[in-house]
C-alpha cells in the first residue's frame, strides 16, 4: 500500500472517529440533564477516541470564588481533588482565570501543580481546556498521561473543538437545575415550598412504614402577624419573612436529615426523620428560642422588632395506624393549643387535643 494510501485512511478514520464522537456526545447531552451523570459519560466517551490516566471535571462555584471538583478520575491524590480551587491556584485555576487552554508535553516543567495545587508535580503530559459558553468561564476539563508528549496535537484540537459542545451541555443542564430549585423553592424565605413537602412527607411516610422507625412532624406560626403587616406595611411582614427562613434551617440538626419548609403564609413546618416526641420537642424549642431572640431588623422599626412563634408538634411511632393527614392534622391541633394558651410556646400533641367544636 502506497504511502499517501495510508495517509488517505488513515485520515478517514480519524475522521470517522471523530464524528462518531461528536455524535454520541450531542446525543448524551440532548438525554441527560444532571451535570455530574452528564459529564461522567461524555468523559467515558472521550476515552474511546483520546488516550488519558487521569481526568477532572471542575465547575464555577456559585459564590464564583473558584473551582469545584464534578468530576475526577486521579490515582496520585488519594481524596485530596476534593477541595476546591482557587483561581490562579494550580492549573485549573490558572486556565479559569485567563480563559486559555493549556497543551504540555512535560508538565513538570509547568509553575503550576497538575490538576490540582495538593497534587505533587511529575512528568508527564497535561491538557487542560476552559469550559466557556457566551464568554461565560463555567469551569475546566484536564486530562493527563504519566508519560512526556504522551498527546498528539489531534487530540489537542479535537478536545479543543468538542469543549464548546460540552459547554453548551453543562450550561443546559444548569439551567434546568436552576429551574427545578425555582420551582422547588420559596422565593421569599429560600425554604423549600409546600409541593415539595407533600413529596417528602410521603417519601418519609413510606420509610417510616417499612422501617418502623419514628417520624416528627414540626408546624411553626408567627405570633400577631397581622399587626406586623397592618403596622408597618406588608413589605415590612416580607422582610421578617425572609429573616426567619434561614433561622429555621439553622435550627436544624447538624448532620441530621431535618428538613425546613414554608407552609404557606407565615407558617412553617420542619419535617423530621427518625425522630422521637423528645427529640422534635427539643428542635422546637431551639426554634422558638432563637427566633424570640433575633432582632429582626425592618427599616420602619428602630432598632428593631421582636418576633415570636407558636408551635405545635406530632409524631409517628412504630405500628401507627396514622396517615399523612393524620400527622399534619395532630401538628396544627397542638399548634392551635399553643396559640389559645398564650402564645411564643410548644405543644406536644396529645389524644385530649381538639379544635373548638369537634366533638
Amino acid at each position: 500500500m502506497a504511502a499517501s494510501e495510508r495517509n488517505y485512511k488513515s485520515l478517514f478514520y480519524s475522521n470517522l472517529t471523530e464524528t462518531h464522537l461528536f455524535s454520541e456526545v450531542g446525543r448524551i447531552i440532548a438525554s441527560e440533564l444532571e451535570t455530574t451523570e452528564l459529564v461522567q459519560k461524555i468523559i467515558t466517551t472521550i476515552s474511546k477516541a483520546v488516550t488519558f490516566e487521569d481526568a477532572s471535571v471542575h465547575v464555577v462555584k456559585k459564590d464564583l470564588t473558584g473551582l469545584v471538583p464534578i468530576y475526577l478520575r486521579s490515582s496520585l491524590l488519594k481524596g485530596k481533588m476534593s477541595e476546591p480551587i482557587y483561581f490562579d491556584n494550580g492549573a485549573p485555576g490558572a486556565i479559569a482565570a485567563n480563559g486559555e487552554p493549556l497543551f504540555l508535553d512535560n508538565a513538570a516543567l509547568y509553575e503550576a501543580f497538575l490538576h490540582h495545587p495538593n497534587e505533587s508535580k511529575k512528568h508527564g503530559s497535561y491538557i487542560g481546556i476552559p469550559l466557556k459558553n457566551d464568554n461565560r468561564i463555567l469551569g475546566v476539563m484536564g486530562f493527563s498521561h504519566s508519560k512526556p508528549s504522551a498527546f498528539r496535537v489531534e487530540d489537542f484540537d479535537l478536545l479543543w473543538t468538542l469543549s464548546h459542545t460540552i459547554s453548551a451541555g453543562i450550561d443546559k443542564a444548569e439551567l434546568f437545575k436552576k429551574t427545578l430549585e425555582i420551582a422547588r423553592t420559596d422565593e421569599l424565605t429560600g425554604l423549600l415550598n409546600y409541593r415539595v413537602l407533600l413529596e417528602k412527607l410521603e417519601a418519609e411516610f413510606g420509610r417510616q412504614v417499612r422501617t418502623g422507625r419514628d417520624l416528627s412532624f414540626i408546624m411553626v406560626d408567627i405570633d400577631d402577624f397581622k399587626r406586623i403587616n397592618d403596622r408597618y406595611g406588608h413589605l415590612e411582614g416580607s422582610r421578617v419573612l425572609a429573616q426567619l427562613g434561614p433561622l429555621l434551617r439553622d435550627a436544624c440538626r447538624t448532620g441530621s436529615t431535618d428538613v425546613c419548609f414554608r407552609y404557606g403564609g407565615e407558617e412553617f413546618s420542619l419535617l423530621l426523620a427518625e425522630t422521637g416526641m423528645s427529640e422534635a420537642l427539643a428542635v422546637a424549642e431551639r426554634v422558638r428560642s432563637s427566633i424570640e431572640s433575633y432582632p429582626f431588623t425592618l427599616k420602619a422599626a428602630h432598632p428593631f422588632v421582636v418576633i415570636t412563634v407558636s408551635i405545635g408538634v406530632s409524631t409517628m411511632l412504630k405500628g401507627s395506624p396514622k396517615t399523612i393527614p393524620d400527622l399534619i392534622r395532630e401538628a396544627d391541633l397542638a399548634l392551635y393549643r399553643s396559640k389559645a394558651t398564650g402564645k411564643n410556646r410548644i405543644t406536644g400533641y396529645d389524644s385530649t387535643l381538639t379544635m373548638p367544636g369537634d366533638v
